[in-house]
């Protein structure tokens, strides 16, 4: 496959194999490449967790324009497809999860190798595993709008068959999502199903010892659909919240989004930008950019299991230095698109403990919490809730990403004291979960963008 640099189009989109590349590299793609003690790394397009990288990426397509049909594994190195399974598979995985996935030509599956971010992370890794898919997700989903078609993200299937259809092997790696491109294609002529014969694909191990979690796979299991009565019966689930209280907080209109200088620059051009800032310079963003962060990050993400007026994550933040709003910590209320001031004063101190005590969130501009409440979550949607809340954690902190870099500015996750904020910024986020934390800000330094390394041009 080759990368031509085009990343915007406005034309629908007839997905074929360039399109394909484009979609697969500015998620997933390597960006930079560097050398650190003598040994050559890379790094790729969407942000990962202690730069692990433990999400991989298989395509499950029909015949498209430059592929026959067949279940693929993405090689981000090598940029290129490995073929598993010959033939068209999309009816077996459409039996086994969403009936749009048999329309669409090709659908991409993200998976989680668990020990590549396990060995230092440990069993709290877990999470980091729809964070790391939300990031890549929100980054495939804005791609996808920009050439003309939309995607959605599919948690809903069995996941014991579309593990076995990817060739995953128990305990190493396991599958997290789905996400149909190119949707409204034309269904396969065949419509009888194929039965799915387990295969054994040569896996390089990661490590010479592997020490197995327990607690991730028995989290993981735990929230395992079993069939596909199930996976219908989940999805049409609807999420039980309580009814937000009227609050005597201080309310603060925001202003319009800045949006002519995000339209400035092309997609491919932020992703490439993209890298997670290790300094900022404690410089105030505007009002404004906070404003268009806000508005484009949060909102409604085309799920299968949600309908679009219905959200997990709410954004609290801690303002250090925003022009025209005074330092402090906030609620961003997205129907009212006002924000509401729960406490007032310097806070650097705190933003920066909260996020185990790392300097680089005290001297970030504004730091996110992204928070549900994940008790109701869990009555409403079973223990698979607890992968649909992290994995849209996951994507807001991935569209902080992409609006950030747009405006200019720099941005970094962060894990944190999960109690601690959660009584930091109570009583207002009483019952709530933190799921990941985000630090926005203008970076101390100029970063050198990334680009399509000449080996993908």
């Amino acid at each position: 496959m080759a990368i031509s640099g085009r990343a915007v189009q406005t034309e629908p989109l007839n997905l074929g194999l360039t399109e394909l590349a484009e979609l697969l590299y500015f998620s997933a793609g390597l960006t930079r490449k560097y050398r650190f003690g003598g040994e050559l790394h890379y790094m790729r397009a969407a942000s990962a967790t202690g730069a692990l990288y433990p999400i991989e990426l298989y395509v499950v397509a029909g015949d498209i324009a430059g592929l026959e049909a067949g279940v693929y594994h993405f090689d981000p190195l090598g940029f290129q497809l490995s073929r598993m399974r010959k033939g068209d598979y999309r009816a077996e995985l459409a039996a086994a999860s969403n009936d749009s996935i048999a329309l669409a030509p090709a659908t991409i599956a993200f998976t989680s190798l668990a020990w590549k971010n396990a060995w230092k992370y440990e069993a709290r890794s877990y999470r980091h595993w729809f964070w790391d898919g939300g990031v890549i997700a929100a980054n495939l989903m804005a791609l996808s709008a920009s050439i003309g078609s939309s995607t959605q993200i599919i948690q809903g299937f069995v996941d014991q068959i579309v593990n076995e259809l990817l060739g995953l092997q128990d305990e190493e790696e396991a599958t997290i999502c789905l996400s149909p491109v190119g949707l409204g294609g034309q269904q396969s002529k065949d419509h009888s199903l194929k039965g799915i014969v387990p295969i054994q694909p040569k896996v390089q191990p990661l490590s010479e010892e592997e020490t197995k979690y327990a607690a991730i796979w028995e989290a993981h299991r735990a929230s395992f659909l079993q069939s596909k009565e199930e996976v219908d019966k989940w999805v049409k689930v609807r999420l039980e919240t309580s009814n937000s209280e009227r609050t005597t907080y201080p309310k603060i209109p925001l202003p319009p989004p800045t949006i002519e200088a995000a339209r400035s620059r092309r997609l491919g051009e932020v992703i490439l930008q993209r890298g997670s800032t290790r300094r900022f310079s404690r410089s105030p963003i505007t009002l404004s950019q906070l404003s268009t962060v806000l508005r484009t990050s949060t909102g409604p993400i085309p799920c299968d299991n949600l309908p679009e007026s219905e959200n997990l994550i709410e954004a609290y933040f801690i303002a250090n230095a925003v022009e025209g709003l005074a330092p402090g910590s906030y609620f961003y209320g997205g129907e009212q698109e006002s924000l509401e001031q729960l406490k007032r004063g310097e806070l650097r101190q705190m933003s920066a403990y909260l996020c185990l005590g790392q300097p680089l969130f005290g001297d970030a501009s504004v730091v996110f919490f992204l928070m549900t409440r994940l008790r109701e979550v869990f009555g409403s949607l079973g223990n698979r809730g607890y992968r649909t809340a992290q994995l849209e954690g996951g994507i807001v902190a991935g569209k902080i990403y992409l609006s950030a870099y747009a405006l200019g500015l720099g941005a970094s996750g962060s894990t944190f004291y999960d109690d601690a904020v959660t009584e930091f910024f109570s009583p207002h986020a009483k019952e709530k979960s933190t799921m990941i934390a985000v630090g926005l800000g203008i970076p101390a330094y100029k970063a050198r963008p990334g680009r399509v390394l000449p080996q993908f041009a």
